[in-house]
């Protein structure tokens, strides 16, 4: 009896994650690539723009991947790039950010490329990463 018994539970949890995965597929894009202004299944993301002097929004940019716990691996503001690394607290799973500076005139254009290393799909999680870096860089300017 005990043996159908985990039998059942086993088939209903196997259920429970198809219908996950069906749902999930529905809510996000399977993609696991996002960068500002070139994902069309993400329209809202955009290029951030700063009428402000280039090192402080190259700061404020450092200063907002800090907030966010990404783990800088390379700065260069000449070039105007920032790499870092993001690691997913569930599973672990690290994922590449590169943070991209233009001078545009009297602006700053701010670009934001969020890429997982492992998988065909991310559950939203590099969009929901660069809304929040892009938010956390409009309140430091």
């Amino acid at each position: 009896m005990r043996l159908n018994t985990l039998g059942g539970i086993n088939l209903l949890l196997a259920a429970f994650a198809i219908v996950l995965g069906v749902a999930a597929t529905a809510l996000w894009p399977m993609i696991n690539d996002v960068k500002t202004g070139e994902t069309p299944q993400y329209p809202d993301i955009h290029p951030q723009r700063f009428a402000q002097p280039y090192d402080r929004v190259f700061n404020a940019a450092l200063a907002a991947a800090g907030a966010l716990r990404l783990d800088i691996s390379a700065q260069d503001r000449e070039q105007g790039e920032i790499r870092a690394v993001a690691t997913t607290a569930l599973l672990r799973f690290r994922d590449d950010v590169t943070i991209t500076l233009r001078r545009d005139g009297a602006s700053v254009e701010v670009n934001v490329r969020s890429r997982s290393r492992v998988g065909k799909g991310d559950f939203g999680t590099n969009a929901r990463r660069i809304r929040r870096f892009q938010e956390e860089l409009a309140k430091r300017l």
